[in-house]
C-alpha cells in the first residue's frame, strides 16, 4: 500500500467517525428532547450548517486550484488570506444568522449567544477537513474535530439515557458551545505551530485581498448554496409554516437521512471526486458515466440497509419505539428515495464538473431550486411532512433528469 493511499484511508477513516459522532450528537439530542425543542434544536442545526457554508463561500476550492504543485509556503498564505475573507463575512452575515435563528425558533438571547458561538467555531472545524483534502499537514486537525464530537456525543447521550433531569434545549447548546470553543482553540495552536506561510509582497488592499476572493470563489459558491438549499429548504418550509412539535417530528426523520447523505459524500463522492477529475483529461464521457455508475451501485446497498434497521426496531418493539418518537417508516421510505435521487444526480454533476462545464450545473440546479421551493411550499401547507417528503423527491428528480440531459449533450 503507498503513503498516498494510506493517508486517504486515514483520512477518509478519521471524517467518518467525525460525521459519526456528529450525527449521534444531533440525533440523540432530537430524540432525547422533548418534541417541541426537537423541532427547535433541529432548526438552530440546520441555520447553524447553512451560515457556516455561507462564511466559508467555497474558498477551498480556488484555494486548492490555486495551490496546486506549490510548496507549503503558498497553500499556508492562502489559508491565512481566507481568515481574513472569514472574519469580514462574519461582521456582515453573523447579524442575519441571529435575525433567521430569532425567526425561526423565538430563541432567547442566551440561546442566540450560544448559537453564534457554535456556527463561528463549526465553519472553522468544516475548513480543517477541506485543507486536510489539499495538505496532509492539517490531518492532525481532523483528529481534534472527531476527538471534539465524539466527546459530545458521549456526554449528550449519557445525559439523555441516565440523567434527563435538565436536559433540555438550553443544555444541549450550552455543552455545544463549550466543545466548539474548545475545539477552535485546539485548532489555532496547531495552526500556529504548523503554519509556513510564505511572505506576502503586496500590501493588503481590500479589493483584492478581500473582495478578490469573493470574485474567485462567486460561481462554486452559488452552485453550492443552491445545492444546499435544495437539500435543506424543506426543513426551512416545515419550519417556518408548521407548529414547532410537527416540525420535530419531520426532523427526526430528514436527520436520518441527512446523515446517510453525508455518509456517502465521504466515503464515496469525495473519494471518487479526484480519480474523475483526472480520468477526464484522457477519457471521454462514456468511460466517465460508466464510472460513476458503478460508485453510484456501490452507494444503493445502505437504503434497503437502513429500512430494514428501522423495521427491525419498530416490530421488535411491536410499534412502541415508532410510536415514543413520532415516527413512520413510509415518511423515512419517501425521504430515502429523494436521497437515491438527489445521489444519482450528484454523480451526474460530477462529470460536468470534471470536464469544466458548471455553467450547466448551476442552470439545474436553479431550475430545480426554483420549481421544488413553490411545491415545498404548496404541499407543505396542504400535506403536511409528506407534502414535504413528497416535494423533495420532486425537486430532486428534476435536477437529476437536467444534469443527466447536459452530460449526454457532452462532447464524447
Amino acid at each position: 500500500m503507498t503513503p498516498q493511499r494510506r493517508r486517504d484511508l486515514f483520512l477518509v477513516g478519521v471524517k467518518l467517525v467525525d460525521v459519526g459522532a456528529r450525527a449521534a450528537f444531533v440525533l440523540t439530542a432530537t430524540y432525547g428532547l422533548q418534541i417541541a425543542q426537537a423541532g427547535r434544536f433541529g432548526l438552530i442545526a440546520t441555520l447553524v450548517g447553512l451560515f457556516a457554508f455561507a462564511f466559508n463561500f467555497e474558498r477551498h476550492i480556488d484555494i486548492q486550484r490555486r495551490s496546486a504543485g506549490e510548496d507549503h509556503g503558498v497553500f499556508d498564505r492562502y489559508v491565512v488570506q481566507a481568515l481574513k475573507f472569514f472574519a469580514f463575512n462574519w461582521a456582515i452575515m453573523v447579524p442575519l444568522f441571529v435575525l433567521a435563528v430569532l425567526l425561526w425558533t423565538h430563541a432567547s438571547v442566551l440561546i442566540l449567544l450560544l448559537a453564534v458561538i457554535v456556527v463561528v467555531a463549526e465553519q472553522l472545524s468544516n475548513q480543517a477537513y477541506q485543507y486536510a483534502l489539499i495538505n496532509h499537514r492539517y490531518y492532525p486537525m481532523l483528529v481534534v474535530v472527531a476527538a471534539k464530537n465524539s466527546l459530545l456525543a458521549g456526554v449528550v447521550l449519557y445525559r439523555a439515557l441516565f440523567a434527563r433531569d435538565g436536559f433540555d434545549l438550553l443544555f444541549v447548546m450550552q455543552l455545544w458551545a463549550v466543545g466548539a470553543v474548545l475545539c477552535t482553540l485546539g485548532l489555532a495552536v496547531m495552526f500556529a505551530r504548523l503554519n509556513a506561510a510564505a511572505r506576502k509582497t503586496e500590501p493588503f488592499h481590500f479589493g483584492v485581498d478581500i473582495l478578490g476572493q469573493h470574485r474567485a470563489s462567486l460561481t462554486h459558491f452559488l452552485i453550492g448554496l443552491i445545492a444546499i438549499l435544495i437539500l435543506q429548504f424543506d426543513r426551512l418550509a416545515v419550519g417556518g409554516l408548521m407548529s414547532f412539535e410537527q416540525t420535530g417530528q419531520y426532523f427526526r426523520h430528514t436527520l436520518l437521512v441527512s446523515f446517510a447523505y453525508q455518509a456517502f459524500n465521504i466515503a464515496s463522492f469525495n473519494r471518487i471526486t479526484p480519480a474523475i477529475f483526472a480520468e477526464a483529461k484522457t477519457q471521454g464521457v462514456p468511460h466517465l458515466r460508466a464510472r460513476v455508475l458503478r460508485e453510484y451501485l456501490k452507494t444503493l446497498i445502505g437504503v434497503p440497509l437502513l429500512l430494514l434497521l428501522a423495521w427491525g426496531a419498530d416490530r421488535l418493539t411491536a410499534g412502541v419505539w415508532s410510536e415514543r418518537f413520532h415516527l413512520s417508516l413510509a415518511l423515512m421510505a419517501l425521504l430515502l428515495l429523494g436521497f437515491v435521487l438527489r445521489a444519482a444526480a450528484d454523480f451526474h454533476a460530477l462529470i460536468l464538473n470534471a470536464r469544466h462545464d458548471e455553467r450547466h450545473i448551476l442552470a439545474a440546479q436553479g431550475a430545480a431550486f426554483a420549481v421544488g421551493a413553490v411545491l415545498l411550499v404548496v404541499l407543505t401547507w396542504r400535506f403536511g411532512v409528506y407534502g414535504a417528503a413528497f416535494a423533495t423527491i420532486a425537486t430532486s428528480a428534476l435536477y437529476l433528469v437536467l444534469v443527466s440531459r447536459a452530460v449526454r449533450r457532452l462532447q464524447p
